[in-house]
Protein backbone atom coordinates (compact mmCIF):
# COMPACT_ATOMS: atom_id res chain seq x y z
CA UNK A 1 0.00 0.00 0.00
CA UNK A 2 1.26 3.48 -0.85
CA UNK A 3 1.63 6.38 1.54
CA UNK A 4 -1.51 8.11 2.87
CA UNK A 5 -1.27 11.76 3.96
CA UNK A 6 -4.08 13.57 5.76
CA UNK A 7 -4.33 17.23 4.79
CA UNK A 8 -5.92 19.09 7.67
CA UNK A 9 -6.17 22.72 8.69
CA UNK A 10 -6.26 25.04 11.66
CA UNK A 11 -9.87 25.93 10.81
CA UNK A 12 -12.36 25.86 7.96
CA UNK A 13 -11.68 28.05 4.93
CA UNK A 14 -7.90 28.15 5.39
CA UNK A 15 -7.08 27.00 1.85
CA UNK A 16 -6.87 23.22 2.20
CA UNK A 17 -8.51 22.51 -1.15
CA UNK A 18 -6.10 24.72 -3.09
CA UNK A 19 -3.18 23.20 -1.18
CA UNK A 20 -4.45 19.67 -1.90
CA UNK A 21 -4.72 20.36 -5.62
CA UNK A 22 -1.18 21.74 -5.73
CA UNK A 23 0.23 18.80 -3.75
CA UNK A 24 -1.55 16.30 -6.02
CA UNK A 25 -0.34 18.07 -9.17
CA UNK A 26 3.23 18.20 -7.88
CA UNK A 27 3.31 14.59 -6.68
CA UNK A 28 1.67 13.25 -9.86
CA UNK A 29 4.81 14.15 -11.77
CA UNK A 30 6.64 11.35 -9.95
CA UNK A 31 4.07 8.64 -9.27
CA UNK A 32 0.49 7.43 -9.06
CA UNK A 33 -1.55 9.84 -6.97
CA UNK A 34 -5.10 9.87 -5.58
CA UNK A 35 -6.84 12.86 -4.01
CA UNK A 36 -9.88 12.13 -1.86
CA UNK A 37 -12.32 14.36 0.01
CA UNK A 38 -13.10 12.31 3.09
CA UNK A 39 -16.44 13.96 3.91
CA UNK A 40 -18.15 16.67 1.89
CA UNK A 41 -20.89 18.66 3.59
CA UNK A 42 -23.11 21.40 2.20
CA UNK A 43 -22.31 20.86 -1.48
CA UNK A 44 -22.71 18.40 -4.33
CA UNK A 45 -19.24 16.79 -4.67
CA UNK A 46 -19.27 16.80 -8.46
CA UNK A 47 -20.98 20.16 -8.96
CA UNK A 48 -19.83 22.69 -6.37
CA UNK A 49 -17.93 20.62 -3.83
CA UNK A 50 -14.19 20.18 -3.37
CA UNK A 51 -14.07 17.29 -5.83
CA UNK A 52 -15.46 19.59 -8.53
CA UNK A 53 -12.62 22.02 -7.79
CA UNK A 54 -10.10 19.17 -8.02
CA UNK A 55 -11.45 18.15 -11.41
CA UNK A 56 -11.04 21.65 -12.79
CA UNK A 57 -7.62 22.18 -11.25
CA UNK A 58 -6.21 18.77 -12.20
CA UNK A 59 -7.66 18.28 -15.66
CA UNK A 60 -5.08 16.76 -17.96
CA UNK A 61 -3.42 14.80 -15.13
CA UNK A 62 -3.80 11.14 -14.15
CA UNK A 63 -4.71 11.90 -10.53
CA UNK A 64 -7.54 9.71 -9.21
CA UNK A 65 -10.26 11.82 -7.58
CA UNK A 66 -13.16 10.98 -5.33
CA UNK A 67 -15.42 11.84 -2.39
CA UNK A 68 -15.99 9.15 0.21
CA UNK A 69 -19.06 10.50 2.02
CA UNK A 70 -21.40 13.43 1.42
CA UNK A 71 -24.16 15.16 3.38
CA UNK A 72 -26.38 18.06 2.27
CA UNK A 73 -26.03 20.51 5.16
CA UNK A 74 -22.91 22.62 5.68
CA UNK A 75 -22.10 21.33 9.15
CA UNK A 76 -19.41 19.27 10.85
CA UNK A 77 -19.53 15.67 9.57
CA UNK A 78 -20.90 14.25 12.82
CA UNK A 79 -23.75 16.75 12.94
CA UNK A 80 -24.47 16.68 9.20
CA UNK A 81 -24.61 12.87 9.26
CA UNK A 82 -26.85 12.84 12.32
CA UNK A 83 -29.30 15.32 10.78
CA UNK A 84 -29.32 13.34 7.54
CA UNK A 85 -30.16 10.16 9.44
CA UNK A 86 -27.08 8.44 8.07
CA UNK A 87 -24.38 8.00 10.76
CA UNK A 88 -20.89 8.01 9.29
CA UNK A 89 -19.21 4.59 9.31
CA UNK A 90 -15.65 5.30 10.49
CA UNK A 91 -14.32 1.85 9.69
CA UNK A 92 -15.85 1.86 6.21
CA UNK A 93 -14.33 5.29 5.58
CA UNK A 94 -10.92 4.00 6.68
CA UNK A 95 -11.19 0.91 4.48
CA UNK A 96 -12.09 3.07 1.47
CA UNK A 97 -8.95 5.13 2.00
CA UNK A 98 -6.82 1.99 2.29
CA UNK A 99 -8.41 0.45 -0.80
CA UNK A 100 -7.57 3.50 -2.89
CA UNK A 101 -4.08 3.70 -1.40
CA UNK A 102 -3.40 0.09 -2.40
CA UNK A 103 -3.38 1.17 -6.06
CA UNK A 104 -1.42 4.42 -5.68
CA UNK A 105 1.98 5.61 -4.54
CA UNK A 106 0.43 8.55 -2.67
CA UNK A 107 -3.13 9.14 -1.48
CA UNK A 108 -3.98 12.60 -0.17
CA UNK A 109 -7.05 12.72 2.05
CA UNK A 110 -8.54 16.17 2.64
CA UNK A 111 -10.25 16.59 5.97
CA UNK A 112 -13.05 18.96 6.96
CA UNK A 113 -12.08 22.03 8.97
CA UNK A 114 -9.54 21.26 11.68
CA UNK A 115 -7.86 18.19 13.12
CA UNK A 116 -10.35 17.57 15.94
CA UNK A 117 -13.52 17.98 13.90
CA UNK A 118 -15.68 14.96 14.87
CA UNK A 119 -16.56 12.22 12.42
CA UNK A 120 -18.78 10.19 14.73
CA UNK A 121 -19.65 10.16 18.41
CA UNK A 122 -16.22 8.88 19.43
CA UNK A 123 -13.70 9.71 16.69
CA UNK A 124 -12.36 12.71 14.82
CA UNK A 125 -9.91 13.37 11.98
CA UNK A 126 -6.96 12.82 14.30
CA UNK A 127 -8.29 9.32 14.92
CA UNK A 128 -8.58 8.80 11.16
CA UNK A 129 -4.94 9.79 10.73
CA UNK A 130 -3.90 7.34 13.43
CA UNK A 131 -6.06 4.59 11.95
CA UNK A 132 -4.42 5.12 8.55
CA UNK A 133 -0.91 5.67 9.94
CA UNK A 134 -0.97 8.93 8.01
CA UNK A 135 1.32 11.89 8.61
CA UNK A 136 -0.27 15.34 8.53
CA UNK A 137 0.08 18.26 6.17
CA UNK A 138 -1.29 21.15 8.24
CA UNK A 139 -2.67 24.16 6.34
CA UNK A 140 -2.59 27.49 8.16
CA UNK A 141 -3.73 31.04 7.51
CA UNK A 142 -1.18 33.82 6.96
CA UNK A 143 -3.10 36.52 8.86
CA UNK A 144 -3.90 37.62 12.39
CA UNK A 145 -4.88 34.82 14.78
CA UNK A 146 -3.01 32.11 12.96
CA UNK A 147 -0.23 31.66 15.53
CA UNK A 148 -2.60 30.50 18.26
CA UNK A 149 -4.54 28.22 15.91
CA UNK A 150 -1.32 26.74 14.56
CA UNK A 151 0.17 26.14 18.01
CA UNK A 152 -3.03 24.46 19.21
CA UNK A 153 -3.16 22.18 16.17
CA UNK A 154 0.49 21.16 16.46
CA UNK A 155 0.10 20.52 20.18
CA UNK A 156 -2.98 18.36 19.57
CA UNK A 157 -1.12 16.41 16.89
CA UNK A 158 1.90 15.89 19.12
CA UNK A 159 -0.20 14.68 22.05
CA UNK A 160 -1.71 12.05 19.76
CA UNK A 161 1.62 10.91 18.33
CA UNK A 162 0.91 12.26 14.85
CA UNK A 163 3.80 13.26 12.61
CA UNK A 164 3.66 16.70 10.94
CA UNK A 165 6.31 16.78 8.19
CA UNK A 166 4.67 19.63 6.29
CA UNK A 167 3.26 23.00 7.34
CA UNK A 168 1.48 24.91 4.55
CA UNK A 169 0.73 28.62 4.67
CA UNK A 170 -1.98 29.02 2.05
CA UNK A 171 -3.06 32.34 0.54
CA UNK A 172 -0.06 34.46 1.50
CA UNK A 173 0.08 37.91 -0.05
CA UNK A 174 2.72 38.52 -2.75
CA UNK A 175 3.44 41.76 -0.87
CA UNK A 176 2.83 40.87 2.78
CA UNK A 177 1.96 43.53 5.34
CA UNK A 178 3.60 43.58 8.76
CA UNK A 179 1.24 40.95 10.19
CA UNK A 180 1.84 38.43 7.42
CA UNK A 181 5.56 39.10 7.21
CA UNK A 182 6.00 38.54 10.95
CA UNK A 183 3.78 35.45 10.91
CA UNK A 184 5.82 33.94 8.07
CA UNK A 185 8.98 34.71 10.03
CA UNK A 186 7.44 32.95 13.03
CA UNK A 187 6.54 29.90 10.93
CA UNK A 188 10.10 29.71 9.61
CA UNK A 189 11.46 29.82 13.17
CA UNK A 190 8.91 27.22 14.26
CA UNK A 191 10.06 24.96 11.44
CA UNK A 192 13.67 25.36 12.53
CA UNK A 193 12.80 24.57 16.14
CA UNK A 194 10.85 21.44 15.21
CA UNK A 195 13.58 20.34 12.82
CA UNK A 196 15.68 19.14 15.74
CA UNK A 197 13.01 16.56 16.59
CA UNK A 198 11.89 15.49 13.11
CA UNK A 199 12.19 16.85 9.56
CA UNK A 200 9.55 19.44 8.72
CA UNK A 201 9.11 21.69 5.70
CA UNK A 202 7.28 25.00 5.35
CA UNK A 203 5.37 25.45 2.10
CA UNK A 204 4.12 28.95 1.27
CA UNK A 205 1.43 29.28 -1.40
CA UNK A 206 0.83 32.83 -2.53
CA UNK A 207 -2.69 34.09 -3.02
CA UNK A 208 -3.61 33.77 -6.70
CA UNK A 209 -5.30 36.32 -8.89
CA UNK A 210 -9.01 35.64 -9.50
CA UNK A 211 -9.39 32.22 -11.13
CA UNK A 212 -5.70 31.42 -10.82
CA UNK A 213 -6.14 29.07 -7.86
CA UNK A 214 -7.82 26.55 -10.15
CA UNK A 215 -4.54 25.96 -12.05
CA UNK A 216 -1.90 24.68 -9.60
CA UNK A 217 0.97 25.12 -12.05
CA UNK A 218 0.30 28.87 -12.09
CA UNK A 219 0.59 29.29 -8.33
CA UNK A 220 3.67 30.88 -6.82
CA UNK A 221 4.96 28.41 -4.25
CA UNK A 222 8.15 28.26 -2.22
CA UNK A 223 9.37 25.66 0.20
CA UNK A 224 11.77 25.91 3.10
CA UNK A 225 13.38 22.84 4.59
CA UNK A 226 13.52 19.22 3.42
CA UNK A 227 10.53 18.09 1.37
CA UNK A 228 8.79 14.97 2.68
CA UNK A 229 9.80 11.86 0.76
CA UNK A 230 6.33 11.67 -0.82
CA UNK A 231 6.61 15.17 -2.33
CA UNK A 232 9.07 15.41 -5.25
CA UNK A 233 11.49 18.34 -5.26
Amino acid sequence: MGRIVLVTGTDTGVGKTVACAWLAWKASRAGRVALLKAVQTGADPGVDGDEAFYRTALRGTDVTLGTLASFPESLAPLIAARRAGRPLDFEALSRQCESVAAAHDLTLVEGSGGLLVPLDEERDFADLARRLDAPLAVVVRPGLGTLNHTALTLEAAGRRGLEVPLLICSGASPEPDVVEAENLRFFAALREARQARSPVALLVIERALEGGASRPQRLTVRIEGPSPEWLPG
